[in-house]
């Protein structure tokens, strides 16, 4: 099971936060933080997000509650997930690329047809840009819509901005993604996006 987490830190201390989560074994070890954000553009400098993998509820109860422990942390938000793909996670790692942390809220009853629109189309994606898919998760719906969590890897923020598909020049032919990817507008309520760094992991 996996959690992502918004810690939400003192003014000017998401990097001593950081260094703590980075050197923690979460429940003894039971629970990892797989992937530590700070972010960079579209969020409070101090924040630090984190993607949890446990192998229960209790467990990850209990990490979650270590976390809300530690100092300098003044809360911690939590949103179950579930996976749609999990498709590189070893991507996750310190970096000095840029991590998008991108959720787009769908309507429930097109959950099935955005991700139809989303997943087979990677390849070609990742293959036409500087782009690395590591995963997407799904919450569970809520009055109509289901949140889903896409974290990608891009090379520079230049590298995101050159793939997004209405930034292609208008006589380029357009690949499947493209249209993909714009039909997929019909299925949302609404999207954001967080441009973040990767720092790390927690202890194992």
């Amino acid at each position: 099971m996996k959690e992502y987490l918004t810690v939400a830190t003192a003014p000017n201390r998401w990097d001593a936060v950081g260094r703590q989560l980075r050197e923690l074994r979460l429940a003894d070890g039971a629970v990892r933080a797989i992937g530590l954000f700070a972010p960079q553009i579209g969020a409070s400098v101090n924040t630090v997000f984190a993607v949890l993998s446990a192998e229960d509820q209790a467990r990850m109860d209990a990490a979650v509650e270590e976390i809300e422990a530690l100092n300098d942390v003044v809360s911690v938000t939590r949103q179950a997930l579930s996976p749609a793909s999990e498709r590189d996670l070893d991507l996750l790692e310190e970096s000095r690329a840029m991590f998008t942390n991108r959720w787009f809220h769908v309507l429930s009853d097109k959950a099935g047809s955005f991700e139809a629109d989303t997943i087979p189309v990677w390849d070609e994606f990742e293959k036409d840009t500087k782009c690395h898919v590591v995963g997407m998760w799904h919450t569970a719906p809520e009055n109509g819509v289901t949140r889903y969590l896409l974290i990608a890897r891009y090379d520079d923020l230049e590298a995101w901005s050159a793939s997004r598909f209405f930034n292609l020049p208008p006589e380029q032919s357009k690949p499947r993604w493209v249209e993909s990817f714009a039909r997929r507008r019909s299925y949302m309520t609404d999207t954001s996006v967080v441009a973040t760094r990767c720092i790390g992991s927690s202890a194992t």
